[in-house]
């Protein structure tokens, strides 16, 4: 893969080196309103304060909200949706279409954020997400409503993280802790409101609210950072040409893996389901997958020169299990998000605004337990603790959600959901952790953004596994229950229109089944927190409180 015909080892050696510069020289280029200025000394940068950082921070907190919102808004809304296109068999790419852009351009956007001004990769990013959902808030289809969501979650890919190195930017040291507290527990709340939100939406106006809501607070959020922000590029990446910056980034390396992983997405929503696994197009796409990651694969062992990512992650034992470790935590959490209001509307009677409150005791559970996970890792040093913890709650969770039936009291499936809550709860953020710990620090950002990415990427492969078994069961059980209907017609119907296709009688064999279903996507469930313990006891027993100690003196 050339980059106009160069190796990123030829254009290395093109790019100027950084000029020799003392911190005075530099604050005195901050005073002339150069806009790219950079401070090698933290205590003299000067960062905005009183009115201006307060309004950048309430401008950050509406930026990490919206990308809380709009990971949980949809579940609730989801099944409304597949009613009016028609389009069950659309169901798991709602969720799948957002994750899958989200995790493939995280390291896209980890090497942008780099060589080129932060502000504007970011107000970039926010563009592309309103993009996205304002094709949503319009979808005339069920098609177009994916491609929103895949427009949506390639600018989403870029909001978190650089929304984070704004405020780095804009706060001292010793204030960014508290600041990053706030505008990171404003993306959980967010997350925790999003089924009420969007099942508010759905039942009392329209589902396409979900998306509208994203406007108005995006457009506020750009105006803000466009106005107050400054973020300083290095003098070295100053000097870059736009090719050097984009030769830097690795991007064609970033599509292949991008293209890749559509192609797998693909090949386990069709293969059985839609399709034969036999058929030419199933075939194709797992082609194609196995030669894209093929390549990929090799370059990173062969062609040093053009690896995405670094070599001190390739080497590192606990960065890959850990990556196992939040791909397989992160595909549950968002297989059950996804399936479990679909259970509460479909086979409960719930509406969608209920459901959302239904399934407040699987993400009451994750916050109280990510909360009590900080404080034990803080107090040990150690986070394989709660890795260690994670499988063996979310695991009884999971199977105990897999007996859910018709008659499940609700004393039953609120226990369960909390029982998992906790598990999930306990492990999908230690992750990070381990990351922060393990690498040296100029490796973490990068580190970081493998996680997330990996995260991501687990919610997107496994909800397109659960979509794919759970049209497959759907159609040929109640094809054999129910022969005198068109089984393909429940698919066209939507998730809970059942009354326009099936009679009385018929719904009281079909809701059974339909709830047995859904058990068999539980299943999934189950399987990826029992994977979990694979992760957790690959991961090496590394001291947070060491490691820190180590990197300050290193300093």
């Amino acid at each position: 893969m050339a980059l106009n015909q160069e190796s990123p080892t030829d254009v290395e050696k093109t790019m100027p080196p950084a000029p020799t510069m003392d911190p005075k020289s530099e604050l005195e280029s901050d005073k002339s309103g150069t806009g790219n200025d950079f401070s090698e000394l933290e205590e003299k940068k000067k960062y905005p304060s009183g009115f201006k950082l307060t309004v950048i921070v309430v401008a950050l907190c509406m930026c990490l909200f919206l990308c809380g919102l709009d990971q949980t808004v949809i579940t609730t809304a989801v099944p409304i949706i597949t009613n009016e296109f028609h389009a069950l068999e659309d169901i798991g790419w709602y969720t799948a279409a957002y994750l899958l852009t989200t995790s493939a351009f995280q390291i896209a956007y980890g090497k942008l954020f780099t060589p080129f001004n932060i502000k504007i990769v970011f107000l970039i990013a926010l563009a592309i997400f309103e993009i996205g959902s304002i094709i949503c808030a319009a979808a005339p289809s069920s098609t177009v409503l994916i491609v929103g969501r895949a427009i949506a979650g390639l600018g989403a890919a870029g909001m978190f993280p650089g929304g984070t190195l704004i405020l780095v930017h804009s706060a001292p040291l010793e204030r960014r802790p508290a600041l990053l507290g706030i505008t990171t527990g404003t993306f959980g709340i967010a997350t925790l409101l999003g089924p009420f939100i969007g099942g508010a939406f759905a039942d009392s106006v329209t589902w396409r609210w979900c998306f509208i809501i994203n406007v108005p607070l995006g457009v506020v959020t750009a105006a803000v950072i466009a106005w107050f922000v400054h973020t300083p590029v290095h003098p070295m990446y100053r000097q870059w040409t736009v090719k050097q910056k984009l030769a830097y980034t690795r991007l064609p390396e970033i599509f292949v893996l991008v293209a890749a992983l559509v192609c797998l997405v693909l090949a386990l929503q069709w293969g059985g389901a839609i399709y034969p696994w036999s058929d030419g197009r199933v075939v194709a796409t797992l082609t194609v997958f196995s030669v894209l990651t093929t390549v990929f694969v090799a370059v990173h062992i062969f062609l040093p020169g053009y690896r995405t990512v670094p070599t001190e992650i390739l080497r590192n034992r606990s960065m890959w299990f850990s990556a196992l470790f939040a791909a397989t935590t992160s595909g549950a959490m968002f297989v059950a998000v996804t399936y479990l209001p679909l259970y509460f509307q479909a086979i409960k009677g719930a509406s969608a605004l209920q459901s959302g409150v239904d399934v407040m005791p699987l993400i009451l559970g994750f916050l109280v337990m990510s909360i009590l996970a900080g404080i034990i890792t803080n107090i040990t040093g150690y986070y394989n603790i709660s890795m260690l913890i994670c499988p063996v709650l979310a695991s009884i969770g999971a199977g105990l959600i897999s007996t859910f039936s018709v008659d499940t009291p609700s004393p039953q499936w609120i226990g369960y959901q909390a029982l998992l809550g906790f598990g999930i709860g306990f492990g999908l953020q230690q992750p990070i952790l381990v990351a922060q710990t393990v690498l040296e620090e100029k490796d973490v950002p990068f580190g970081v953004a493998f996680i997330n990415m990996m995260q991501m990427l687990g919610g997107a492969v496994f909800v397109a596994v659960a979509q794919n078994i759970f049209q497959n069961k759907l159609v040929n059980q109640v094809s054999v229950a129910i022969p005198e209907v068109e089984a393909s017609s429940l698919l066209e119907g939507g998730a809970t229109n059942f009354g326009a296709i099936f009679s009385e009688e018929q719904i009281a064999i079909l809701l059974p089944i339909y709830s047995d279903v859904l058990n068999e996507v539980f299943y999934i469930v189950v399987g990826l927190c029992a994977a979990t313990i694979i992760g957790a006891l690959g991961t090496e027993w590394k001291s947070t409180k060491k490691a820190n100690t180590a990197k300050s003196d290193k300093a």
